[in-house]
């Protein structure tokens, strides 16, 4: 029945095609039919990784007899929440008010304008316990819409307006000035949370088992930025070591962890438990491409040791193999239709490493009887790993050893939630979770075996992927791949990063205007190498910005005869344009007003049903918020435009004027703005450049990592600058009070870090 979802471009509105439910993909013609036929609207909201999404559909999605009450009493919307990010934040808000949780997938039911009247996550077939089934949801909706109308109606008039007054109020606090009490200087006021912040940290600390809280367990991606680029700054300083405490301690349990792929690379989205020993497997780019950059900083982080350095670069390089191997779009897989997506994934292997990076990989196979496995490419038996170690050439010893090495459990969630003791016998597949790190011998062996775990693995049903690509998070992968360029001076990485960045750039990017007025629109997804209807939200845009000015940074083009990093800080111009005239308002009243919008929703669809545009929150969740990737991406143009040489011009909004949120919201909540707190210590230190005025190709290298470390812009450096053997003559630009200021050139970035108050 789903015929209008078999040519969409989604992955996951393509896996729901062939149900006997009449879907309607997100459109103003679907809530036109509702109110056409006076029906309410029922809303499913997932993604095609998600493995609950999968169980609900396979459960009740399939059944025809759900589907008929559904074509009868409901017009039936699916939504991939990685396509319209607005549409699921509207709604999950609305989620978390009613029920006090949410999750995938989203269960909404709504008036014919979008207003939300009944929701929920997943129901399942039959009732289970206080849990209603899915059948029974649908007759009490029906039933009151049919008899309690009035009362429906009310319900959700009194919703929207609810959640336009909560998002509103949230969203203002990023960029409403407290007036009350003594006045302190934003930088005062940071520094007074920022220590806040960190004893709160300290006590949320997981001391047995690392990360923060208890299960389930994300990595806290946001947060670590924060931290590490703190915690050098630390370093630097001679100073507390907490911020980069909690960072390395974090870092390395979910590196011995099962959530870290110990056989491939790569971090699966979060842990079911505690101790990080069984994930959901589901793994996504978003966390990847940040992680991949902490574990960079890691391996040459002034605050970790020789082992935990060497540690950081194997979990960033396995992670970023991992990414060129699983997620790279190749030429094939880029221009093919929908309907060719599975022929072109089997050729891709052997296509150029020219494409984009696409979502996901699902968390779940499927066997040849259509049922679902999830975790079931990951787990490895003991058996299986001694088996692996003998055909890898290694002693019996040897081999028995290494399969003791792991601690990892049966992909079973109640059993290990409940504490009872694990019937695991050596033929019991399991996670691979290891209780210490691997390092010398242990290490040599695992790297010897895992060729043949491997090809192992290769044999198996493999998850599927979500090959749409979402421009933030490639933005973001970007970022990291050319932050990480630069930290090890890798000129092939950096050639990869710019690639990434250029088709980027060439697919998602539609510019407009000319000259000082041109701007680039960020389309959100692309399917293909087609760009998606969906307009980017702040988060595309910002982190377009932060993705051009990363590759500027790390020196992208400067050897290849292109534009160079000078091109890249013009493509953030035009974003940034983009974003001022688009994202930002400010409104007259008694005081004026500042607003930051998250979406610019052209079809007026989400402003209806929420009573209002869809303002930006400036809290963090697995990805950075908008806000925060805002003030980053203002910040780098305010380092940079110190003469208006690179034609940044009169930004009409300061990085400072968003970010004041961080002064409250750090020591109560800091896992929520790590990413605000980041930009605010920047700012804390005037927002400093690094502007190379002469040196050597190695001096200019020692300052890149010095950048990409210490979160410090590097301007693009002239033509005719770097001469063999040219002493370093190194200026910091800093971002004062009254004017923007470079001071004298020092000869070494020690002296230029000293000079940064």
């Amino acid at each position: 029945m789903g015929q209008r979802l078999a040519t969409a471009q989604s992955a996951y509105l393509r896996q729901h095609a062939e149900n006997p439910v009449d879907w309607w993909p997100w459109s103003a013609e679907a809530f036109e039919e509702a109110q056409r036929r006076d029906v309410p609207v029922f809303i499913s909201i997932g993604y095609a990784a998600c493995h609950w999404c999968h169980v609900m559909a396979a459960e009740s999605f399939e059944d025809p007899e759900v589907a008929q009450l559904l074509a009868q009493r409901f017009v039936s919307i699916k939504v991939d929440r990685e396509e319209h990010p607005d549409v699921d934040d509207t709604y999950m808000a609305a989620v978390q008010a009613m029920t006090g949780q949410g999750g995938w997938p989203m269960s909404v039911f709504t008036t014919g304008e979008g207003r939300v009247f009944h929701a929920g996550t997943y129901f399942p077939p039959r009732r289970r316990g206080q849990i209603p089934s899915f059948t029974e949801v649908l007759d009490a909706v029906h039933t009151a819409w049919t008899q309690r109308r009035e009362e429906v109606d009310q319900s959700a008039e009194q919703i929207a307006r609810s959640l336009s007054q909560q998002r509103r109020q949230q969203a203002q606090i990023a960029t409403a000035v407290d007036s009350g009490g003594e006045a302190t200087s934003p930088a005062e006021a940071f520094r007074s949370a920022a220590t806040q912040a960190l004893e709160a940290l300290a006590e949320q600390e997981d001391s047995v088992h690392g990360g923060f809280g208890s299960a389930p367990k994300f990595p806290p991606s946001p947060l670590l930025g924060h931290l590490l680029e703190e915690g050098a700054w630390e370093a630097s300083r001679e100073g507390s070591q907490t911020a980069a405490g909690l960072a390395l301690r974090t870092l390395e349990a979910m590196s011995r962890s099962a959530l870290f792929d110990q056989v491939e690379g790569g971090f699966a989205r979060y842990a079911t438990d505690r101790g990080w020993q069984l994930p959901h497997f589901e793994k996504m780019l978003y966390d990847n491409a940040q992680l991949i950059g902490h574990y960079a900083r890691l391996s040459v982080h002034p605050a970790a040791d020789a082992e935990q350095q060497a540690e950081g670069e194997r979990i960033a390089r396995m992670s970023i193999d991992w990414l060129r191997e699983r997620l790279l779009l190749g030429a094939a897989a880029e221009e093919t239709g929908p309907a060719d997506v599975a022929e072109a994934a089997g050729a891709e292997a052997d296509e150029p490493a020219s494409g984009l990076l696409a979502s996901s990989l699902d968390a779940d196979t499927v066997d040849e009887s259509g049922e679902h496995h999830e975790g079931s490419t990951y787990l490895f038996s003991d058996m299986e790993l001694v088996e692996a170690a003998r055909a890898a050439g290694l002693s019996e010893a040897q081999a028995q050893l290494l399969g003791m090495l792991n601690r990892g459990v049966p992909a079973d969630e109640h059993a290990l939630a409940s504490g009872a003791p694990l019937n695991i016998t050596e033929h019991t597949p399991r996670t691979v979770h290891f209780q210490e790190p691997l390092r010398g011998d242990d290490l040599a062996r695992w790297q010897r075996v895992l060729p043949e775990l491997r090809r192992r693995r290769e044999l198996r049903d493999q998850p599927a992927r979500d090959e749409k690509v979402v421009a933030a998070w490639n933005a973001q992968a970007v970022a990291s791949l050319a932050e990480a360029s630069a930290l090890w001076a890798d000129g092939e990485l950096l050639r990869f990063a710019e690639q990434l960045g250029e088709r980027l750039w060439g697919r998602h990017a539609e510019i407009l205007g000319s000259g000082e007025q041109e701007t680039a629109l960020i389309r959100r997804t692309s399917y293909a190498g087609q760009p998606g209807a969906a307009l980017g939200t702040l988060s595309d845009h910002a982190q377009m910005v932060n993705a051009c000015f990363a590759l500027a940074s790390a020196g992208a083009g400067a050897e290849a005869g292109q534009a160079g990093p000078a091109g890249w800080v013009e493509r953030a111009r035009v974003v940034l344009n983009t974003i001022l005239q688009r994202f930002v308002r400010r409104e007259a009243g008694e005081r004026e007003t500042l607003v930051l919008l998250e979406s610019a929703d052209e079809s007026g669809l989400l402003a209806q049903a929420q009573q209002g545009v869809a303002d930006a929150s400036p809290f963090d969740g697995p990805e950075p918020s908008s806000v925060a990737a805002l003030a980053q991406a203002l910040q780098t143009a305010e380092a940079l435009q110190t003469d208006d040489s690179l034609g940044l011009g009169e930004l009409s909004l300061a990085s400072a004027e968003i970010l004041h949120h961080v002064a409250f919201a750090a020591p109560k909540a800091p896992q929520l703005v790590g990413a605000s707190m980041r930009a605010a210590a920047r700012g804390a230190r005037q927002s400093p450049a690094f502007r190379v005025i002469g040196g050597s190709a190695e001096d200019v290298a020692a300052v890149r990592r010095a950048g990409a470390l210490y979160g410090i812009p590097v301007e693009p450096v002239p033509a005719g600058v770097v001469g063999e053997g040219a002493p370093l003559q190194l200026s910091i630009c800093l971002n004062g009070a009254e004017a923007m200021l470079c001071l004298p050139p020092v000869g070494s970035v020690e002296d230029a870090l000293a000079a940064i108050g």
